[in-house]
C-alpha cells in the first residue's frame, strides 16, 4: 500500500513539472531506444565481437557529503563492469572553490571530461558555451526522459543544453526533533523570519548555549537575498536585464530584518559558522543538538540527516516573512552533468553521461544521493522499489504545490556574489547602518552590472 502510495506521489510530481513546459520553447531531442544508452543509430557500424576497443580513461568532477561520493563512485565501477575498455577517475570534495577551480581548469584548457555543475553558475558558464557539448544533439542520450520545463528554465544556456538535471531539488526547513520538544516548539510550524526571530529569542533567553536557526554567509546571499524580496515585493531584486528592482528603502528594510536575526539570537552568530560555510552540519553546536533547524536543498538532506538522526528529523516548508506576496518555493535542478567539449572521448563521455542519468542499473546505486533524479526512467526505478527517502520525497512534494519561477541567471555572478557577500557581513556585523549597506550594494552591483552588460554585448 506505501509502495502504491509512493507512486501515486511521484505520478503526481511528474504532472507538476510538465506545467512548466507550457508556454516553453521546445528542446529537440535525437532520443536513444532505451534509457540503458542502446543508441537509435544504425548498428551495422557496431565494433565486431573479436574487435578490441581502444582503452579510455576519463575524468569525472563533483562535490557532496561522503553518501554521494560512495553511491558515484560505486556507479562508476558498475559501468566499468558493463564497459571494461573505459576507466573514469573521480575528482570530488566539497562544494567550497570548486567553481573557482573549474573555471581555472575551463580557461587553462584542462577541465575533466565529465563535469557536476550547479545551475546558478549558468550566466557564467554560458558565456563559455564553446567548453560544452550540446546535450540535445547527442543521439546517445534520451534527453525525452526529462521534463521540458526544467531543461528550459534551467538547462538551455544561450541556445545549447549545456547540462542535464542530476536531480530535482525541492527546499525547506530541515529539523532536529528533539530540540522542538525540549523548548515545546510545533513541528508544523509555518516558519516566517519574524516567526524565527520571536521564537528563537525567547529559545536563547532560556539557553544561551542554543539557537534556533543556523544560516551561513553564502546561505544569506543566495537564499535570504533571493527569497525575502521574492516574497516580500514580489519580484527578484535583480534581474537578467542587468537592473536592479529594489528600492534604496525596500532594502534598507530587508537589511534590518537580515541583522535582527542574528542580534536577537534566534540564528547562531554569522561569525562563529564562517569556518562551517556550505558545511553546517559539522558545526559542532548543530552535532550536539544545540540548534533547532536549518534550511536547505533536499539533495543535501542526507549530510544533516546523518548528524541528527533519521528518527530525530523532520522537514517543514521553506521560510517566507508575513504577510507576503508569494509564498512560491525555490526549486532548481540539484545540479547538472555536463561534458566537456574539449574531451579526447567526447562519444564516451556522452555515453556514460546517459547511462549514469538514466539506466535503472545505476539509479538503484544512486538512489537519491543528488535529491531525486531528474529522468523519469532512473525515478521509475527507485519507485518500483521503494527506496526513496520518504523525507526527500516529502521536501520535492512541498516544493512543486507552488514553485518559484527560475532565479535570474545574473543573481548568481560570482562578482555580484562577492560584492552581496561583503555589504552582508559589514550589515550583520555592524559595521555600517542596514541604510548605508543598501546604498553600497545597489551602488556596486549596479557599476558592475553596467560593466558585465558592456562585456556582453
Amino acid at each position: 500500500m506505501k509502495k502504491l502510495t509512493r507512486i501515486i506521489c511521484f505520478i503526481c510530481i511528474v504532472a507538476v513539472l510538465a506545467v512548466f513546459a507550457a508556454g516553453c520553447g521546445q528542446v529537440t531531442s535525437k532520443g536513444s531506444d532505451s534509457a540503458s544508452g542502446t543508441s537509435s543509430q544504425d548498428n551495422s557500424t557496431a565494433a565486431k565481437p573479436t574487435d578490441k576497443p581502444k582503452q579510455v580513461t576519463m575524468r569525472f568532477s563533483w562535490w557532496g557529503a561522503d553518501n554521494r561520493h560512495e553511491a558515484t563512485l560505486e556507479a562508476i565501477e558498475a559501468y566499468r563492469k558493463l564497459n571494461p575498455h573505459v576507466t573514469i577517475e573521480g575528482e570530488y570534495g566539497g562544494y567550497d572553490g570548486y567553481q573557482q577551480k573549474l573555471m581555472t581548469q575551463l580557461a587553462g584548457g584542462s577541465a575533466p571530461d565529465l563535469i557536476q555543475t550547479d545551475p546558478i553558475w549558468n550566466q557564467q558558464l554560458g558565456v563559455q558555451k564553446e567548453n560544452f557539448v550540446d546535450l540535445s544533439r547527442e543521439s546517445a542520450i534520451d534527453i525525452s526522459q526529462f521534463d521540458e520545463g526544467v531543461i528550459n528554465g534551467f538547462c538551455l544556456v544561450n541556445g545549447i543544453v549545456l547540462g542535464l538535471p542530476m536531480g530535482i531539488n525541492g527546499f525547506g526547513v530541515q529539523i532536529n526533533k528533539s530540540f522542538m520538544e525540549r523548548f515545546n516548539i510545533p513541528l508544523d510550524t509555518r516558519w516566517t523570519y519574524e516567526k524565527i526571530i520571536e521564537v528563537g529569542r525567547k529559545v536563547h533567553e532560556e539557553d544561551s548555549e542554543c539557537y534556533l536557526y543556523i544560516e551561513d554567509l553564502t546561505g544569506l546571499q543566495v537564499k535570504f537575498m533571493c527569497d525575502y524580496t521574492r516574497a516580500k515585493y514580489g519580484k527578484y531584486w535583480i534581474d537578467d536585464d542587468y537592473e536592479i528592482h529594489i528600492t534604496k528603502e525596500e532594502l534598507t528594510e530587508q537589511f534590518s530584518k537580515m541583522k535582527e536575526l542574528f542580534d536577537s539570537g534566534a540564528a547562531v552568530p554569522l561569525g562563529e559558522t564562517a569556518l562551517y560555510n556550505n558545511k553546517l552540519e559539522q558545526y559542532p553546536k548543530f552535532i550536539n543538538g544545540q540548534v533547532g533547524m536549518v534550511q536547505d536543498w533536499s539533495g543535501l538532506m542526507a549530510k544533516y540527516k546523518e548528524v541528527i538522526g533519521a528518527d530525530n528529523f523532520a522537514v517543514g516548508d521553506s521560510i517566507i516573512v508575513e504577510n507576503a506576496v508569494d509564498t512560491s518555493t525555490t526549486y532548481k535542478p540539484s545540479m547538472l552533468l555536463s561534458v566537456y567539449s574539449k574531451s579526447k572521448y567526447v562519444d564516451e563521455a556522452v555515453k556514460f553521461t546517459n547511462w549514469f542519468l538514466n539506466d535503472r542499473e545505476a539509479a538503484l546505486i544512486l538512489k537519491d544521493c543528488r535529491s531525486i533524479p531528474g529522468s523519469k526512467a532512473a525515478r521509475q526505478a527507485l519507485i518500483e522499489n521503494n527506496v526513496l527517502d520518504k523525507d526527500v520525497m516529502q521536501m520535492v512534494e512541498n516544493t512543486l504545490k507552488n514553485p518559484a519561477p527560475p532565479v535570474p541567471l545574473i543573481m548568481n555572478n560570482s562578482e555580484i556574489a562577492e560584492i552581496t557577500k561583503d555589504v552582508i557581513q559589514k550589515v550583520v556585523f555592524g559595521d555600517i547602518t542596514p541604510e548605508d549597506g543598501a546604498e553600497e550594494l545597489i551602488t556596486s552591483v549596479s557599476e558592475k552590472l553596467e560593466a558585465i552588460k558592456a562585456e556582453s554585448n
